[in-house]
C-alpha cells in the first residue's frame, strides 16, 4: 500500500496541486531561506550560539534554512482552483470534508476490505475520487512541513547537545508521512476494484398484466 500511494502521489501531483499556488509557495520558501541562513549566519558568527566548529556551524545553518523555507511552503493553499464543484447527493462538499468517505465506502478503505457490492461502485468511484484529491494536497503539504522539521531535528543534533528534541523531530517525520501515504494507498485501491466492475442497473419491474386496473368498470352503452 506505501508504494501504490507514492505511485499515486507522484501521478496525480501535477493534476491536483495547483502549479500557479506551489510556484509562489515554493517563491516565498525561497525568501525565507535567505533571510534565515542570513540572520543565522549573522547571530552564529556573533555569538557563537551553534556550539561548534565554522564547518558544523555551516552546517547548521543550512539545514535550519532550509526547514524554514520547506515549513513555509507548506503553510500555504496548494489545491486546485479551477477543480468542478465537488457535490453528494446534489449537496456542495466543502473542502475538509473532502477527506471523508460515506459510511458505505468507508469499509472498503480498510486493511483487508470485503468484497465490493456493485450496488455500491459509483459511491465509492465518486467518494474515492474525492478523498483522493485531498490525500494528496495534504500529503504534498505535509511531506514540506515534516521534512522541514527533519532537516531542523537533523541541525540540532549536529549542534552536539540537544539530542532528544532533535531526535524526536527526526522521527516525527518517518511516524507522520507513512500512513498519509497508507491511506492513499488503500484509496487508490479501491478506485480501481470499482472502476473494474461493470456499472450498476438498478432492477427493474418486469412488464405483465395489470391485475388491478384502473378506470370505471361499467360498460358503455353498446358494447
Amino acid at each position: 500500500m506505501f508504494r501504490l500511494g507514492w505511485q499515486v502521489f507522484r501521478a496525480r501531483f501535477g493534476e491536483d496541486v495547483s502549479p500557479t499556488r506551489f510556484r509562489r509557495a515554493v517563491s516565498v520558501g525561497v525568501v525565507v531561506a535567505l533571510v534565515a541562513a542570513l540572520a543565522l549566519g549573522i547571530t552564529a558568527a556573533s555569538t557563537g550560539w551553534t556550539g561548534a566548529g565554522p564547518v558544523r556551524a555551516t552546517i547548521v545553518v543550512v539545514l535550519a534554512s532550509l526547514a524554514a523555507g520547506l515549513v513555509t511552503v507548506g503553510c500555504f493553499p496548494l489545491a486546485q482552483t479551477d477543480d468542478p464543484l465537488a457535490t453528494i447527493y446534489g449537496e456542495p462538499v466543502r473542502p475538509e470534508t473532502m477527506r471523508l468517505a460515506r459510511d458505505s465506502v468507508q469499509r472498503y478503505l480498510v486493511r483487508r476490505p470485503p468484497e465490493m457490492r456493485p450496488e455500491d461502485r459509483a459511491a465509492v468511484l465518486h467518494d474515492t475520487a474525492l478523498v483522493r484529491r485531498t490525500l494528496v494536497v495534504d500529503f504534498a503539504r505535509a511531506a514540506a512541513v515534516l521534512i522541514g522539521c527533519s532537516l531542523a531535528g537533523v541541525a540540532l543534533l549536529t549542534t552536539g547537545d540537544r539530542h532528544t528534541v532533535g531526535f524526536t523531530m527526526t522521527i516525527l517525520f518517518l511516524w507522520t508521512l507513512l500512513p498519509g501515504l497508507l491511506q492513499l494507498g488503500r484509496t487508490e485501491r479501491a478506485h480501481r476494484t470499482a472502476a473494474a466492475l461493470a456499472p450498476h442497473e438498478a432492477p427493474t419491474t418486469p412488464p405483465g398484466r395489470n391485475r388491478f386496473p384502473s378506470g370505471s368498470k361499467i360498460s358503455l352503452p353498446g358494447d
